[in-house]
């Protein structure tokens, strides 16, 4: 018997593993609400390392699936981001736009309200303001369009300047503000006669041959004359300040702010030609190199 036992000894113990199983599942199967001491312990024991193993599953899954939604948002983000840039980009395009159309709608209205004279629209594609030498604008037009020297260049709210210097595919203009310009005008108002003289400064001109005994005062509209043969009569060239009526000489002094900041053009009229009303005899050679401004 006792070999027996010794023999069959792990079929025994298997066995005896298989009853004890059996009888304690059939035990909980009557009594499922009250565990043993056993499943106790068992409980005691497993339990932290399930939540340990719950928690870190679970802590891996939502790493996992911020990163993929990190991921996905940063990119998104990225998009936006160069939608924004683009339309940043077309907003910009589309104001530039509105200005020009603006600027170029004045002009145009400028040259419906002078049909007698003829223009030519030209760009301004270089600038040239030194303090102690020329002040020119380079525009994009040249003698192969038909301009020429000493041709009045304007825009819709008065007088730029004239052409200087000719070249096949472009041109330059001497501004009003340079010391060498000199245009000949008169006040508005009263009609008294003076010159605007540049001092190469962009924000005021001298009043030069004004006779003391004319009516002029601050404010005061100068317009051309249109007797030195260059520009046409009643354009907008500059306002009156700092009059100055010393106790002798002949002549009263005073600065003229130009109507026109020719630090913020880029686009400009150039009168190619006038045409003569009915019965006006053209201007002499001689007149048209002299200033009138005696």
């Amino acid at each position: 018997m006792l070999a027996l036992l010794k023999r069959y000894r792990e079929l025994l113990l298997l066995l005896v593993l298989l009853v004890f199983s059996l009888v304690t599942y059939f035990a909980h199967a009557k009594r499922p609400s009250e565990p043993s001491r056993f499943d106790k312990l068992i409980l005691t024991v497993t339990g932290p390392i399930e939540k340990s193993i719950g928690w870190t599953i679970t802590g891996v899954l939502r790493t996992w699936q911020g990163y993929v939604g990190l991921r996905h948002s940063h990119q998104r983000a990225m998009d936006l981001n160069r939608q924004v840039i683009d339309l940043q980009v077309q907003q910009q395009e589309l104001l530039q736009l509105k200005e020009e159309n603006g600027r170029l709608r004045q002009l145009l209205g400028f040259t419906e309200s002078a049909p007698e004279r003829r223009y030519l629209g030209a760009r301004v594609i270089g600038v040239r303001l030194d303090p102690k030498g020329l002040q020119i604008l380079t525009l994009d037009h040249g003698s192969a369009d038909g301009v020429a020297k000493m041709m009045p260049v304007v825009v819709a709210q008065g007088v730029v300047g004239r052409i200087q210097n000719v070249m096949p595919g472009i041109s330059e203009i001497l501004l009003l503000i340079d010391r060498n310009s000199s245009v000949a005008t008169r006040v508005e108002r009263s009609r008294a006669r003076a010159n605007v003289r540049g001092l190469n400064r962009p924000d005021v001109c001298a009043l030069d041959y004004a006779l003391r005994s004319e009516d002029m005062i601050e404010g005061d509209l100068l317009v051309t004359s249109g007797t030195d043969g260059i520009f046409p009569r009643g354009l907008p060239v500059g306002k009156v300040t700092n009059v100055k009526r010393n106790g002798r000489g002949l002549y009263q002094a005073a600065d003229v702010v130009p109507v026109v900041d020719v630090t913020r053009l880029e686009e400009v009229l150039i009168i190619t030609s006038a045409i003569a009303p009915p019965g006006a005899s053209p201007p002499s050679a001689q007149n048209q190199r002299q200033e009138a401004v005696k």
